[in-house]
């Protein structure tokens, strides 16, 4: 009988043990929490929609107003713009001014912190045709912006946005 007591007393863990399951949890904890709590990914799928519908706005102000309207999406920022000075709001020889948005403010939204971003710049004429904005030709191919993991496509001719 003593014998059965001194087996029940002696089981449990050794310190050996609860050492090496402390560094192992501790190493999980250090790798995997922060993946849990990065916002980043949410970042750039907001970041990215609302480029997508920034620039179904411009297509649709370009077409409603008879004016081109540049859209453009550098490192820092996506921004509409529209010319001004010139002979009329299709003169590119004059200068650039940002859109203002409906509620108030400018068109000018801040990539968020940690987001990696493909630049472009394109506009769209009075028809809602897509052209590029170096060259002033119409699209030919597809114009992918790469916004994290994400991207907006503006179509060539239709200048559809997906």
């Amino acid at each position: 009988m003593v014998q059965a007591r001194k087996n029940v007393a002696m089981r449990g863990f050794t310190l050996i043990e609860l050492v090496t399951v402390l560094v192992v949890g501790s190493i999980l904890a250090v790798v995997a929490l922060p993946r849990f709590f990065s916002t980043s990914s949410f970042a750039a799928a907001g970041f990215a929609a609302e480029v997508r519908a920034g620039l179904r706005h411009a297509q649709a102000v370009a077409f409603a107003s008879g004016c081109d309207i540049r859209a453009r999406l550098t490192t820092t920022a996506f921004t509409l713009e529209r010319w001004v000075g010139g002979t009329s709001c299709n003169d590119h020889t004059g200068t650039l001014t940002t859109l203002s948005r409906t509620g108030g403010g400018s068109y000018v939204a801040a990539v968020p912190a940690n987001v990696s971003i493909t630049s472009g710049a394109l506009y769209f004429d009075t028809l809602g045709r897509p052209y590029n904005d170096a060259t002033g030709l119409a699209l030919s191919a597809t114009l992918v912006l790469g916004i994290g993991s994400e991207q907006a496509s503006v179509s060539p001719e239709t200048g559809l946005v997906k």
